[in-house]
């Protein structure tokens, strides 16, 4: 997988994502500080978000001027929003085991 700093200007959110997300900003954000970025955007050729839109969020809290970015230049259009439901939805169906915390 290739990443690429990008500047956060050319960065496009996905107008019709239906993710509410600024709750987890400041989380993000926080995270970001303390451990670096560790997962990139992942757009599309256009640079619009295919994931990634609470990361971009909490990058401009920051003020990043770059942040870390994949570009998913192998997704036809159909894909792209395939994935987009996927990433969205895989998390709601995780679990925690408390008795690892």
């Amino acid at each position: 997988m290739k990443i690429e700093l990008r500047p956060i200007g050319e960065v496009t959110p996905y107008e019709q994502n239906p993710r509410l997300n600024d709750d987890a900003v400041e989380a993000v954000a926080e995270s970001i500080k303390r451990f670096g970025f560790r997962q990139p955007i992942v757009v599309d050729g256009d640079g619009v978000i295919v994931c990634g839109h609470t990361r971009w969020k909490a990058a401009q809290k920051l003020g990043l001027e770059k942040a870390p970015v994949h570009v998913a230049r192998d997704l036809t259009p159909e894909q792209i929003r395939a994935y987009r439901i996927a990433d969205n939805k895989t998390a709601e169906l995780a679990e925690w085991n408390m008795e690892l915390l």
